[in-house]
C-alpha cells in the first residue's frame, strides 16, 4: 500500500512538473510572437498576447516588463509606472526595470522622481553604466551640466567598457572651453563603439574640435586654444605633484606642432602632430601621467598603422580628403583594418586603467 502511494505521488508530481514545463514553453513561444508584433507596431495585439504569457508563467519578470514597455511605447507613462512599481520583488529583475521606470517619470516632467528611481536602481546594480547614463541625461536636459558630467564619470568608473557615458561626456566637454577631456573621452568612445551613426558624428566633432583649436596664419601655426587658461593650485600640486591635464596635453601637442612643421590643418597634418605628441609624451610623461588612449595610440605606432588610424578616425570631418588618401594608400589602410578588427586589439578599459578626468 505504501509503495502504491509513492507511485501515485510520483505520477502526480511528474504530471504537475510537465504541466509547468509545458506552460513555460507555451508562454515562451507566445512571448516571441508578442515581441515581433510589438516590433511591427502592433502594440495592442502584443499586450494581449503578453498578458496570456503572464498567466501561463506568472513568476517570469519578462512578461509584465514587456507589457510595461508596450505601454511606454503608447506614451501611457502613468500605466507604465503602475506596472513597474509591482515588479521590484520579482526574481531576476535587471537594470532595465529602473531605466524604463525612471524614463517614464522623466517623460511626465518629473526629473526629481526620475533621478530617485535611477538612484534606487544604482543601489541594486552599482556596476551598470546605463543607469548612470539615464541619470546624467536628466541632469543634462535640466542644464545641470556639472552634475551630468560627474554622473557620466561615475558611469565610466562603474562600467568602463560601456560606450554611451563616454559619448555624452565627450560632447559636453567638446562644446565647452575645456576641449582636452572631450578629445580623449570622444576618441575612447570611437574605439569602443564602431561604425554607428554616433561614431560618424563623433568623428566629425573631434576633427572640428582640433581644427577650431589650432590657428594658422600665412601657412604658420600661431595659436593653440585647446582649453581655458589653467591655474595651478599650489596646495594640490604639493600634495600629488601633478600638473593639470590641459597643461600636459597642451605641452606635448605644442611639441607636435613644432616638430611636425605643418603649415595647415588637414588629415595628414593632424596625423603628424599626434604622432610627434605620442613620441614626446612617452619619452617624458607616460609614467607620471598614464593614459589608456595614449598607450593604445603608441601600440598602433609600433605596428606602423597609426597614420591609417588617424585618417580613419577623423574621416567624417574631411570625407573628400579621406577618399583621395585612400586611393593611394589602400594597402596601408587594409593593414590597419586587419589589425584593428582583431578582438585582441580592441581598446580594453578596465577598473584599473580607465581614463578619468579630474578637474
Amino acid at each position: 500500500m505504501k509503495n502504491k502511494f509513492k507511485i501515485l505521488f510520483l505520477i502526480a508530481f511528474l504530471s504537475n512538473y510537465c504541466f509547468a514545463q509545458n506552460n513555460e514553453e507555451i508562454a515562451l513561444q507566445k512571448g516571441e510572437v508578442a515581441i515581433k508584433l510589438m516590433d511591427n507596431g502592433k502594440i495592442e495585439e502584443s499586450i494581449m498576447l503578453l498578458e496570456e504569457c503572464q498567466k501561463l508563467d506568472p513568476e517570469n519578470f519578462d512578461y509584465p516588463y514587456e507589457i510595461a514597455y508596450a505601454n511606454y511605447l503608447k506614451k501611457d507613462y502613468k500605466k507604465t509606472i503602475g506596472i513597474l512599481e509591482k515588479l521590484e520583488n520579482y526574481k531576476n529583475i535587471n537594470a532595465q526595470l529602473y531605466s524604463l521606470w525612471g524614463n517614464s517619470y522623466d517623460n511626465l516632467d518629473n526629473p526629481k522622481k526620475a533621478i530617485e528611481i535611477y538612484d534606487n536602481g544604482i543601489k541594486k546594480f552599482p556596476q551598470n553604466g546605463l543607469l548612470y547614463l539615464e541619470k546624467g541625461v536628466v541632469y543634462e536636459f535640466e542644464k545641470e551640466y556639472n552634475n551630468a558630467i560627474e554622473t557620466y564619470k561615475k558611469g565610466i568608473s562603474a562600467e568602463p567598457k560601456y560606450p554611451s557615458n563616454y559619448y555624452r561626456i565627450a560632447n559636453l566637454y567638446l562644446n565647452s572651453d575645456d576641449k582636452v577631456p572631450g578629445l580623449i573621452y570622444g576618441e575612447i568612445f570611437l574605439n569602443l563603439e564602431r561604425t554607428t551613426n554616433r561614431t560618424k558624428e563623433m568623428s566629425k566633432n573631434l576633427f572640428d574640435a582640433y581644427k577650431n583649436s589650432i590657428v594658422f596664419e600665412n601657412n604658420e601655426w600661431k595659436k593653440l586654444n585647446l582649453c581655458k587658461q589653467m591655474k595651478i593650485n599650489p596646495t594640490q600640486f604639493e600634495k600629488d605633484k601633478k600638473l593639470p591635464l590641459c597643461m600636459v596635453f597642451g605641452k606635448w601637442f605644442t611639441f607636435g606642432l613644432l616638430n611636425s612643421r605643418v603649415k595647415e590643418y588637414n588629415l595628414d597634418s593632424i596625423s603628424k602632430i599626434r604622432k610627434e605628441f605620442i613620441k614626446n609624451y612617452f619619452e617624458k610623461d607616460n609614467k607620471d601621467y598614464p593614459n589608456i588612449l595614449f598607450e593604445y595610440q603608441k601600440k598602433m605606432i609600433d605596428n606602423e598603422i597609426f597614420e591609417a588610424y588617424n585618417h580613419y578616425i577623423f574621416q567624417m570631418g574631411a570625407t573628400e580628403e579621406f577618399s583621395e588618401w585612400l586611393k593611394t594608400n589602400n594597402t596601408e589602410y587594409e593593414k590597419f583594418v586587419e589589425w584593428y578588427t582583431k578582438n585582441e586589439n580592441i581598446i580594453n578599459p578596465t577598473e584599473a586603467n580607465y581614463f578619468q578626468f579630474i578637474n
